[in-house]
């Protein structure tokens, strides 16, 4: 195994096993100041130095009150060449969309950190991700989510298709 991916997978067993066992109750619904919530996605990231590659991010959120979280955010893309880990901290506003009783969300959220890239060559570059995204109530303990960011950054990995701006679309659930 690839040691940024063994890394990433230590990672997120981390950020899983906070969001599964941490002393304070994980909400998905409506939640509450000092709660934790977790999620996972997959989709797709576009215009890695590689091309379109898949995609899986794994985030936590920490709510400093019910509309306001932070929190890291994990992103894996690979292709068949390319293998990319991102990290950063992100800052989360949870809008209410109206006439949805508090099931549905708007999500706008930025962040900060860095994404390492191996293709032709590696590079470890800073990372920005801006994000726009919808947060929907399933249960009282899971939602579906879908969220398309952009990561700004200065790669280079020596394939001559250098990446600066890489939107991504995933879809995922949050617990």
């Amino acid at each position: 195994m690839h040691p940024d991916a063994r890394r990433f997978l230590y990672h997120l067993v981390v950020v899983l096993g906070i969001g599964l066992f941490s002393p304070y109750a994980a909400h998905s619904a409506d939640p509450k100041t000092g709660t934790w919530s977790g999620g996972g996605a997959i989709g797709f990231l576009a215009n890695t130095p590689d091309g379109a590659a898949f995609a899986f991010n794994a985030n936590a959120d920490y709510f400093l009150n019910r509309n306001v979280s932070v929190g890291p955010l994990f992103q894996l893309a690979a292709t068949g060449d390319l293998s990319q880990l991102g990290f950063s901290g992100q800052g989360k506003f949870w809008i209410d969309l109206p006439g949805t009783e508090h099931t549905a969300k708007l999500t706008l959220q930025a962040g900060l950190g860095f994404v390492h890239s191996d293709l032709v060559g590696s590079d470890t570059s800073w990372l920005i991700p801006l994000g726009i995204g919808v947060d929907y109530m399933l249960t009282t303990k899971i939602s579906f989510t879908t969220t398309f960011l952009l990561n700004f950054t200065d790669l280079d990995t020596g394939g001559g298709a250098d990446a600066h701006v890489m939107p991504g679309l995933t879809f995922g659930l949050r617990f």
